[in-house]
Formats: C-alpha cells, structure tokens, sequence
C-alpha cells in the first residue's frame, strides 16, 4: 500500500482500483488505474499521456505513453517527442520514505533510454499547501 503523503506539493492516494497523484505547483492530477481497462487510440495523446499500473511485489508500476509534444517535461523543458515512454517504479522503503525511479524511452530525442530516481519523504497529517502563480506584474 502506498501512504497518503505529501512532499513538494505532492498527494498521492490509493483506491481499490486506481492510484491518484496530485500536484499542487501545476494543479495536475493522474489517474492511473490498476485494473485493465481499453486503451486509447494511438491518435488520442494529451498532456500527461495515458497510464496503467500494476504491482510487482511491492514497488507499484506505472508505464506512460501517449503524451503530446506540448507537455512540459520538467520544468527545466528537457526535450521529448509523442515517441516518449515513462515507467515509474514506486517503492516504500519504510514508514516516512517512498523511492521514486524513472525510465525515460523516446527515441526521437534521445539515442538510448536512461533513468533518474530520488526519494520523497512523507509528511503525516499535513494539508496540501495551495500554490499561486504570480504574473510578476
């Protein structure tokens, strides 16, 4: 089971048959259902492209495809093509501690897959904090 947790603006929450994550700074939120369901077109992309999950053990998988080329990758803009495949793997490693680690497979911007991770701590009994965005006017 994952934590209702928060970090970096972050909410993630479990159902039965879906998995919830929630971004504060870019009000953004996935839905990844962990049950098969019908699989969009491969002409229907969109920002956060389209997810399945499932467990292996007890690191939960995610394997993305079907993003647009509009999405923000990061902030930092690194580039990606509608080629662009995420597999995230989330795994508790004690009560506080979630280890994030993701693959990145787009061949029309990059010449082989590579990966990235970190951890996100939990933090019990805290509100989602709201994030504004100013227009610095």
């Amino acid at each position: 089971m994952l934590p209702v947790g928060y970090n970096a603006n972050v909410k993630i929450v479990q159902g039965r048959d879906t998995i919830v994550i929630i971004q504060e700074m870019t009000h953004n939120t996935r839905v990844i259902p962990l049950v098969p369901t019908p699989k969009l077109g491969d002409a229907f992309r969109h920002w956060s492209g389209e997810s399945r999950g499932w467990w292996e053990g007890d690191t939960l998988v995610v394997d993305s495809r079907g993003f647009n080329e509009d999405f923000w990758f990061t902030n930092g803009g690194l580039p990606h093509t509608e080629q662009l495949r995420m597999i995230e793997r989330f795994t508790r490693e004690n009560l506080d501690t979630l280890r994030y680690e993701v693959t990145i497979d787009d061949p029309g911007a990059y010449t082989r897959p590579w990966k990235s991770s970190w951890t996100l701590r939990w933090v019990a009994d805290e509100e989602l904090p709201k994030h504004m965005c100013q227009d610095n006017r």
